[in-house]
């Protein structure tokens, strides 16, 4: 049956101890040989990752990354497992378990790799009865983890013995993997850039997460470059679309080798956001000597990304091995990480594995450590479920715009928006337009913005009401969600928006007797002075009342405030407008000096007035002089 670029494609990858035949029984079952440097068929040893395919029964082709076995090189080896589905380990049936045995297992472990087919090779080397120790000792080192109810095959791949049974193994394997998810937002975490002539830069790694095309614009993160796919390869056959899981070779257009390097990745424009900082549950190998403190430095892998990163323990002081914890990572560098992905820990030095762990959050704020509620929010988010995690998300910003939620995650827009609506069912979320929110949140939230208003109707009745620029800081609310809050409370009729202000629709301001009777003075001093009133600094300086009936004056539009603390009467300024509108319109232009004779004020108040008027609009500066704005 032929192969169809629209079905479910897998990677396969090897791993093992150094010189176990993992590169052997690769060649043995494609005919390619994944050595792929000068240095490593010289010295019979893999040093970076080597890639071949399987063609299956039908039709289908498996890619297949081959992962070097030395210590000195684990750090290529995860850069090769991290995008695969299925493992090959392999086990030398003269050596037996060695330590890369036991750590190679350990980083599929952590990162969950699908399911795996455990291979004895060199059975050719020894006889029967050590064959069959081998098998009980792998049987007893694979107990608890990934591997456990892997089958276990014998082989000799350069007498190709067993190795048609590895195929028919393999082939079961593949059959039963959940294909890789299309959430639309595809990634390729770069493993290889290298030239080819007449074409320039090419990069290869596996797809994730969504599909490229031929001729589309992409980005390169951490980099922020851009370019154009120029040709698209798997299996060395050219493909105008490739789907995930693939095994891709991507020509670019627009970029220089020399600027691309292992770790970078592959993206749609705009689609992605790099990090410095993110959140994830840790897990620690039991075989690990001593405890993981907070604040230790280590190397972290994610994809074929590698930074130094500082590990802020959340829930407790160390981890010890064999346990788990919450941390923080503050990265030295950027990454492209999402909620859901895995990645592995290892020390900067002596360079071994420590552990792994999952993204749950890639929120750039500081969290505070050992903090029960983010505690709890964070095992809720363990569970990979997507209502969990809206939740979560929700709870922690009150409320987001529909398409941002989880826009940093491994969910399709599909599943979030199935899983919005399952909580808007269950009461959890309430939808407002474009946006959703967390229903306690947003109620807490309404709550909290009426009692401001209640509280400064009560302390300042005088007042129209809160000013609304003081909400945000005072409550520490997001600004998002302060303004639908608003909204709501002002479309469902409980406040009023006044202009800066919010009230309850039943307030009123007023003044106390006290008040009233300094308010007709203030009143009478500008009656009797239209055009040199009082200055606000002049009346503030009589007695600390003034200021609060100054305010009450203002904010009912009785006094109008110019810069520099001029005020006058709101009916003098409609009256000093008229004149100096005539007077332009008269004159054509006018200065200052021109307004002040004719208005026969000082320029303590003409400048102020000028400048108010050429804010509102009904003047406008032109070098010295004033003019009207032509209609």
């Amino acid at each position: 049956m032929a192969f169809r670029l629209e079905d479910p494609m897998f990677v396969l990858g090897t791993a093992g101890h150094i010189d176990h035949g993992k590169s052997k029984l690769v060649e043995a079952l494609t005919g390619i040989d994944p050595d792929r440097l000068p240095e490593e068929k010289e010295r019979g040893m893999t040093i970076d990752l080597g890639f071949a395919w399987l063609a299956l029964p039908d039709g289908s082709e498996v890619g297949v990354v081959d992962v070097p076995g030395h210590e000195r090189f684990v750090k290529n080896m995860v850069a090769g497992v991290g995008g695969i589905d299925a493992v090959l380990f392999i086990v030398a049936a003269d050596d037996g378990w060695m330590p890369q045995s036991e750590e190679h297992l350990q980083i599929l472990d952590m990162l969950k790799i699908q399911a795996g087919v455990v291979v004895i090779t060199k059975i050719d080397l020894v006889d029967p009865e050590w064959v069959g120790l081998v098998e009980e000792d792998v049987k007893d080192k694979v107990k608890g983890t990934i591997l456990q109810d892997a089958p276990i095959l014998k082989v000799s791949s350069t007498q190709k013995i067993g190795t048609d049974e590895v195929y028919q193994e393999i082939t079961k394997m593949i059959s039963r993997l959940a294909p890789q998810k299309d959430v639309g937002r595809p990634r390729i975490y770069i493993d290889r850039v290298f030239t080819m002539s007449g074409r320039g830069t090419v990069v290869t790694g596996t797809l994730r997460d969504g599909r490229f095309q031929s001729g589309q614009e992409v980005e390169i993160l951490p980099r922020e470059i851009s370019a154009r796919v120029r040709e698209l390869q798997t299996h060395k056959k050219v493909h105008k679309e490739v789907a995930p899981g693939t095994r891709v070779a991507m020509n670019l257009a627009g970029v220089e080798k020399e600027k691309l390097k292992r770790g970078d990745v592959v993206t749609s424009v705009g689609l992605d956001r790099t990090v410095e900082t993110f959140v994830a549950h840790v897990e620690l190998v039991s075989t690990l000597r001593s405890p993981i403190k907070h604040n230790a430095n280590l190397l972290l892998i994610l994809g074929t990304t590698e930074l130094v990163a500082r590990a802020r323990i959340l829930d407790k002081d160390q981890i010890s091995p064999g346990e788990s914890g919450y941390v923080q990572f503050l990265c030295k560098g950027r990454l492209l990480a999402r909620i859901g992905d895995h990645f592995i820990l290892r020390l900067p030095s002596p360079q071994i594995t420590v552990g792994g762990g999952t993204v749950l959050d890639v929120s750039p704020r500081v969290r505070k450590r050992k903090d029960d509620e983010l505690i709890s929010d964070l095992q809720r988010r363990l569970s990979g479920d997507p209502s969990d995690l809206i939740l979560s998300e929700l709870r922690k910003w009150g409320l987001l715009p529909k398409k941002e939620i989880l826009q940093a995650s491994n969910f399709s827009q599909e599943q979030i928006q199935s899983g919005l609506k399952d909580l808007e069912r269950e009461g959890k979320v309430l939808s407002i337009a474009d946006y959703a929110a967390d229903v306690m949140k947003w109620t807490e939230t309404s709550e909290r913005i009426v009692s401001e208003i209640e509280k400064t109707h009560k302390t300042f009745p005088y007042k129209i009401g809160a000013k609304l620029a003081e909400f945000s800081g005072r409550l520490k609310i997001e600004e998002d969600l302060l303004d639908q809050t608003v909204k709501h409370l002002v479309a469902e009729k409980k406040i009023v928006q006044q202009g800066v202000y919010l009230r309850l629709p039943d307030h009123q301001p007023t003044l106390s007797p006290g008040q009233k009777e300094l308010s007709g003075r203030i009143l009478q001093e500008f009656a009797a002075k239209p055009l040199s009133p009082p200055t606000k600094e002049e009346l503030l300086n009589l007695g600390p009342n003034y200021e609060d009936v100054l305010l009450f004056l203002i904010e009912h539009e009785q006094l109008v405030e110019l810069k520099d603390g001029v005020l006058f009467r709101t009916d003098d300024f409609e009256k000093i407008k008229t004149r100096v509108t005539d007077f332009i319109g008269q004159q054509g232009a006018a200065t200052v000096s021109q307004l002040r004779a004719h208005l026969n004020t000082t320029r303590k108040y003409m400048v102020p007035i000028l400048e108010k008027l050429d804010q509102l609009g009904v003047t406008q500066r032109e070098g010295d002089k004033r003019t009207l704005p032509t209609r």
